[in-house]
């Protein structure tokens, strides 16, 4: 039985001297990275963190942006079925919303809008650039 207290004790202040340690002795930075799909790209050592921008400048979102003229967009007419628009601009809309009766395609990326129609009853009711 004293045995295990000694051993015990020998185990509890083996265990202090290696936290001490660790808190008084140099260490390497350890360098970490991480990333995901839509945050910035953050990396440092604990001590120092960089952010790198995920946000593109305005020539990168102009340069994504759908090639629709005006004159497309002029010929999009309330009334209109969505493959009537369609027919107009030849680029598929994305759509971002459905609520009841009420349609919304979008056309460019997710940081940059470029062009927006609303359908009511499956008709154009509305559009925005």
């Amino acid at each position: 039985m004293a045995n295990m207290k000694t051993i015990g004790l020998y185990a509890g202040i083996l265990g202090a001297l290696a936290s001490v340690g660790a808190l008084i002795l140099p260490s390497q930075a350890v360098s970490s990275s991480t990333s995901g799909n839509n945050s910035p790209v953050i990396s440092g050592n604990g001590n120092t963190v960089s952010y790198q921008s995920v946000f593109p400048d305005m020539e990168t979102i102009k340069a994504q942006r759908p090639n629709i003229s005006d004159e497309q967009y002029a010929a999009i007419k309330p009334g209109m079925t969505y493959e009537q628009v369609l027919d107009i601009i030849k680029i598929p809309g994305k759509e971002t919303s459905t609520s009841g009766n009420v349609q919304v395609y979008t056309w460019g990326t997710e940081l940059y809008i470029y062009m927006m129609v609303t359908l009511l009853d499956g008709k154009v009711h509305s559009k925005s650039r």
